[in-house]
């Protein structure tokens, strides 16, 4: 029993800073997401073949005004498209376009949006590949307090601690156990993703698929991004593009969304930069648990709807994950020993 208590007690006071920071920050990255859109706003999206004319009208400004840079990410299926792009030097930028005409919106510097500067705090992507192992880690290490949380409440729910913040430690602790158990190790899960697909296949599951290679044809014409957009949406025509991923030196992936829970969908179209072929094609339905598994992990852990959830749905889901946030928020305080405890005579 003592045991377990001091594993608690220090799990919680070595881990205080880096959970409070994931936790504020994973709240504000929740609210700076767009929603999604409603049904009657649907209609006011442009098609995909208007989208993809935008696109390449809006790149086509950005080489005029800026020829150093070069985009390699693409979010679709709103009504600004959002161009992710990156110069020389390795500085990175956000392009926002019109998706009706291809306007430029405005173009900043990544470093300048506070989204980015949640997102690098919630994910410690400044350690670099290390930021992922140590991220895996932490939820690790606070998926084992919470179970040993909740077996020291049930071994002490019949005594009343002698001090406020440790009544309501454990009151609001009870509430919010699952949830808690369920945000750190879905954490876990997405920062080793390595190890994920290495048990599954252990198992006996299937191993990822590879993307394909682009074949070297120089004679072949380049396609533009809006060309290949449209090739790739032509294969899964019942999906919505979602976001366009410069994969490799002449290679494009498109990402599709279907019936799937994940934001972003799992089906992905591989097409060739020289000549615009398709050159794979993966519908979420064929692919093996080791990818489809994102579908589930990614979507719960980001407080994601499923494609019938509309504005209101998503709002709620944003304002309980924000309470859960706060409310882990509230443990870590009272749990944190704020006076030094008087040794008896």
């Amino acid at each position: 029993m003592k045991s377990l208590m001091r594993f608690h007690r220090w799990i919680g006071r070595g881990l205080a800073a880096m959970l409070l920071v994931g936790a504020l920050t994973g709240a504000g990255m929740q609210w700076l997401r767009p929603l999604p859109t409603s049904t009657s706003a649907v209609a006011a999206i442009p098609s995909i073949e208007v989208q993809a004319g935008a696109l390449d009208q809006g790149l086509a400004t950005l080489r005029a005004s800026r020829p150093e840079l070069q985009w390699n990410l693409v979010q679709l299926g709103q009504p600004t498209l959002h161009v992710q792009l990156d110069d020389a030097r390795g500085r990175r930028w956000q392009a926002r376009l019109a998706a009706a005409d291809g306007r430029l919106l405005g173009l900043d510097a990544e470093e300048a949006l506070l989204s980015t500067w949640l997102e690098r705090l919630h994910l410690w992507q400044w350690l670099g590949p290390a930021g992922s192992w140590l991220t895996g880690l932490v939820a690790s290490l606070a998926f084992c307090s919470v179970a040993v949380g909740l077996r020291l409440w049930w071994r002490l729910r019949r005594t009343r601690p002698p001090q406020l913040r440790r009544r309501w430690h454990r009151r609001t602790g009870i509430v919010v156990v699952l949830p808690l158990a369920l945000l750190f190790g879905t954490a876990a899960m997405l920062s080793w993703p390595g190890a994920v697909r290495a048990l599954i296949v252990g198992l006996g599951g299937q191993a990822p698929l590879a993307p394909p290679v682009a074949p070297a044809k120089s004679d072949l014409p380049r396609v533009s991004a809006g060309q290949a957009l449209l090739a790739a949406a032509r294969a899964l025509p019942a999906a919505s593009p979602q976001r366009l991923y410069r994969q490799a030196p002449g290679l494009l992936r498109l990402r599709l969304r279907g019936e799937e829970w994940h934001p972003y969908g799992l089906s992905q179209v591989y097409v060739a930069e020289q000549g615009g072929a398709v050159l794979a094609v993966r519908d979420e339905r064929q692919l093996p648990l080791s990818e489809r598994y994102l579908n589930v992990v990614f979507s719960l852990h980001s407080g994601a709807v499923p494609p019938w959830g509309g504005p209101a749905t998503a709002l709620l889901m944003r304002m309980a994950w924000t309470a859960l946030a706060l409310a882990l928020v509230a443990m870590l305080l009272t749990g944190l020993p704020w006076r030094k405890r008087k040794q008896p005579v």
